[in-house]
C-alpha cells in the first residue's frame, strides 16, 4: 500500500471512530407533556422545545405524549416505580405529589442567573428547586363582543351587573346562552378548580394564618351564596358539561363565561367565533382569582439528570423563552417575555389575561397542596347541594367544616 493510499486509509478509519463515538456519545432525553396531543398546539410547542437539539447536537429529544385524563396517574405509577421519562411537564397538582414522594431531582442550577418572575414560587419546596415553570393558565372573564353588543350588554364589574347583562344577552340575541360555568361533582376536578375564583375572588383562603383548614368562612358562605344567584337566574345551560359549554361559545352562542387562558384560546380557534370577536376583563370579584401552574421536572429515575437540567438550563434561556412564547399564546411564561403582537393583534382578549396572571392565586391550597382534592371534594358537594336542593350555605359549608376536620 502506498504512502498516499495509507493516509487515505487512516484518515477514513479516524473518521468512522469519530462518528461511532458521536454516535455512542448521542442522549436521548424522553419528554413528557399531556400538551404534545393537543390539536391547537402541540405541534408549535414541541417544534418549540425541539429547537434545543440545534444548541445541544449530542442531545435527540423524544415526545411522549400522555392523554390529559391519563396523565397524573400514569406518571405517579411509573415514577414510583422506578420509571418514567426523564423529563416531565406536569400540573401543580401532580409536581406536589411527585415532590413529596421525593421523586424529583434538584434542577435549581436551570434557574441560577435568570430573571424568574412569580410563576417560579411554588415551583422551590422547601428551599429547593424542583421544578421550573412552563405556563400559567389563569383565569379571567370573557366574553362575546358580537352578542354584547347586540343586547346592550354592558362588561360587568360585579356579579349583579354580570346577571344582568347575561339575561340581557338571553332575552334580546334569540338562541343565545348568557354564561357558561362547570356546576357537576361529575366533572369534580375541573369544578372545583374553576369554583376557587369564586371563592379568592369573595376573600376566602380555605386555611388561617395559623394553617388551620377554614372552609365555612363568611367569604366562603358569600362566595357559595353569589355562585347559586347566577345559577337560579337561569343563565346557565344546567346538565350541559363544559366541553359541550366551551363548544357553544365557539359556535357564537355564549355571552359570558369564566375561563383560562388556554380554555380560552381553544374557543378562539377553528370556531365561527374569531378570536377578534373575544374580549375580557377582570372577573367581577372584589380579589383576584385563581390560575393553573405547569412545572418541568426531572425525574429522580432519570439516567441522564445533568443532561437533563441543561435543558430545562436552555428552556429558561431568551432564546428557549421566545420560542416558547410563539407557540404558547397567552399563556404566562416563567420569564416576562412579551406576548406576540401579531397574536395580540388576533386575540385582543390575550392582554388581560396576561396581566391578571401576575396576582392569582394556585387552586392548590397552601400547606395542603397534596391533599387540596381530598379538601375540595366535600366543599364541592356542599357547593352542589346548594344549587341542586338548595340548601342554606352557612349550613352546608358547616357540614364539610366538620368533614373536613373529620379528615385531619
Amino acid at each position: 500500500m502506498t504512502s498516499i493510499l495509507k493516509h487515505v486509509f487512516a484518515v477514513a478509519m479516524a473518521c468512522a471512530a469519530a462518528t461511532s463515538a458521536m454516535a455512542q456519545d448521542k442522549v436521548t432525553l424522553v419528554v413528557s407533556n399531556s400538551q404534545w396531543l393537543d390539536a391547537l398546539r402541540g405541534e408549535g410547542l414541541w417544534n418549540a422545545v425541539k429547537a434545543y437539539e440545534k444548541t445541544a447536537p449530542n442531545i435527540e429529544l423524544k415526545a411522549l405524549g400522555i392523554p390529559s385524563k391519563d396523565y397524573g396517574d400514569r406518571l405517579m405509577t411509573e415514577f414510583g416505580a422506578g420509571a418514567g421519562p426523564d423529563v416531565a411537564i406536569i400540573q401543580e397538582g401532580v409536581f406536589y405529589a411527585l415532590a413529596d414522594a421525593g421523586l424529583l431531582v434538584d434542577v435549581g442550577a436551570a434557574a441560577e442567573g435568570v430573571p424568574l418572575n412569580v410563576t417560579k414560587d411554588n415551583g422551590i419546596v422547601d428551599g429547593v428547586t424542583l421544578g421550573v415553570p412552563w405556563q400559567r393558565a389563569a383565569y379571567a372573564l370573557i366574553y362575546n363582543s358580537k352578542l354584547t353588543e347586540a343586547a346592550g350588554a354592558k362588561v360587568p364589574a360585579t356579579v349583579e351587573e354580570l346577571i344582568a347583562s347575561a339575561k340581557a344577552v338571553q332575552e334580546k340575541t334569540p338562541g343565545s346562552i348568557g354564561f357558561t360555568a362547570r356546576h357537576q361533582i361529575s366533572d369534580f376536578s375541573g369544578f372545583y378548580m374553576d369554583f376557587q375564583s369564586w371563592a379568592y375572588g369573595y376573600g376566602a383562603s380555605w386555611v388561617d394564618g395559623a394553617g388551620k383548614l377554614t372552609i365555612n368562612t363568611p367569604e366562603a358562605v358569600a362566595a357559595v351564596t353569589a355562585f347559586k344567584e347566577l345559577y337560579d337566574a337561569k343563565v346557565i345551560p344546567v346538565g350541559d358539561d363544559f366541553p359541550t359549554q366551551r363548544t357553544r361559545f365557539k359556535e357564537g352562542q355564549v355571552g359570558f363565561s369564566i375561563d383560562n387562558s388556554g380554555g380560552t384560546l381553544n374557543i378562539a380557534s377553528g370556531g365561527a367565533t374569531k378570536g377578534s370577536d373575544i374580549h375580557a376583563a377582570a372577573m367581577p370579584f372584589a380579589h383576584p382569582g385563581a390560575h393553573q401552574q405547569i412545572y418541568v421536572v426531572v425525574n429522580a429515575n432519570s439516567k441522564h439528570q445533568e443532561e437533563a437540567t441543561a435543558f430545562l438550563k436552555w428552556l429558561m434561556s431568551p432564546e428557549g423563552q421566545a420560542g416558547l412564547r410563539k407557540a404558547s399564546g397567552p399563556d404566562m411564561l416563567a420569564t416576562d417575555v412579551p406576548l406576540d403582537p401579531d397574536f395580540v393583534a388576533a386575540n385582543p382578549w390575550a392582554t388581560t389575561f396576561a396581566e391578571v396572571a401576575t396576582k392569582s392565586h394556585s387552586v392548590l391550597i397552601p400547606g395542603f397542596e397534596t391533599e387540596t382534592t381530598q379538601i375540595m371534594r366535600p366543599v364541592m358537594e356542599a357547593v352542589e347541594e346548594v344549587l341542586i336542593n338548595g340548601t342554606d350555605p352557612a349550613a352546608a359549608l358547616a357540614k364539610a367544616q366538620q368533614r373536613v376536620d373529620g379528615m385531619f
